[in-house]
């Protein structure tokens, strides 16, 4: 690797360190205030597991993710095959990152 190169990609990381960090700092703050002034507690996130998928909920918004095979995953299975080896085991170790940092804020 060069040395611009080098530098590009550690100023990328850190970018996007202090991105998330300015992210998680402003939630952190308004669910406290929201916290002390309603009955009403809010979590930053929350994650539920059922036998027919999952739902996430985050700053009181909910989403459903189901667990049923359907013509999006087998999409999703062609286009990852399709992917450089490279990146796709980048972005592996990016979410699997990116679940242990989330897991660890919910603790």
């Amino acid at each position: 690797m060069t040395r611009k190169t080098k530098r590009a990609s550690i100023l990328a990381v850190f970018i996007y360190i202090m991105i998330n960090s300015f992210v998680w700092g402003l939630m952190k703050a308004y669910i406290n205030s929201y916290n002390a002034v309603n009955h009403e507690q809010l979590v930053m996130a929350q994650i539920s597991d059922s036998s027919e998928g999952k739902e996430i909920s985050i700053m009181g918004n909910s989403f459903y993710i189901s667990s049923e095979k359907d013509e999006r995953s087998n999409t999703a299975k062609t286009i990852s095959s399709l992917i450089p080896v490279k990146i796709r085991i980048a972005a592996e170790l990016f979410m699997q990152t990116g679940q242990e940092i989330v897991q660890e804020a919910l603790k």
